[in-house]
């Protein structure tokens, strides 16, 4: 990632707009994370924290990893104000850099990020039994946003393709978003 991009992340979650409006959990998430337990999440390009936060709240030992200093910082105060700092872990990290360890956690979440680069160690890093919930923007969303780059954005059906070896429990496109929940066997 260039210093380029990891200013314009620290820039846009500096903004007060993005600190009120972006606390809570994804809903997609909500609906097909299984109880933590104990378990290890991992939260992929995590901003704010907000889904780190909310593992942890399910009982997950999560660790949520940012491009963003900024977002990592902010990350770390709503951990104490939900007071969940024992159960995370935030991290800045490359995120073109940074692989998770084979067989290494529970549960991946993406949401709202893209790097195709990363689907074969997302895969991967799973524990037999483990999940990954995974969703962002799709093709459909430049008729909304046309000044988006198609880069980071999926083709229809591609994230149902992405992850062959992973049973599909749940998958939709909609309103610019695809959506997945799948699990190693």
């Amino acid at each position: 990632m260039t210093s380029d991009d990891q200013r314009r992340w620290d820039d846009r979650y500096a903004s007060a707009e993005v600190w009120q409006t972006e606390h809570r959990p994804f809903g997609w998430l909500k609906i097909h994370a299984p109880a933590g337990q104990g378990r290890l999440a991992l939260d992929l390009a995590c901003g704010l924290g907000h889904n780190t936060i909310w593992l942890a709240e399910q009982g997950y030992r999560a660790l949520g990893v940012d491009a963003s200093r900024v977002a990592v910082c902010r990350a770390v105060k709503a951990a104490r104000q939900h007071q969940v700092t024992t159960r995370v872990v935030f991290a800045q990290v490359d995120l073109d850099e940074f692989r998770p360890a084979p067989g290494s956690v529970d549960l991946i979440a993406v949401i709202r990020y893209l790097n195709r680069d990363l689907f074969p160690a997302l895969a991967a890093a799973l524990r037999p039994g483990g999940w990954l919930v995974y969703a962002t923007f799709n093709q459909t969303e430049l008729k909304c946003q046309p000044d988006l780059n198609p880069d980071y954005l999926l083709y229809p059906g591609e994230l149902r393709e992405a992850f062959p070896d992973l049973i599909m429990v749940d998958y939709e496109e909609r309103d610019g978003l695809s959506c997945l929940a799948a699990r190693r066997p």
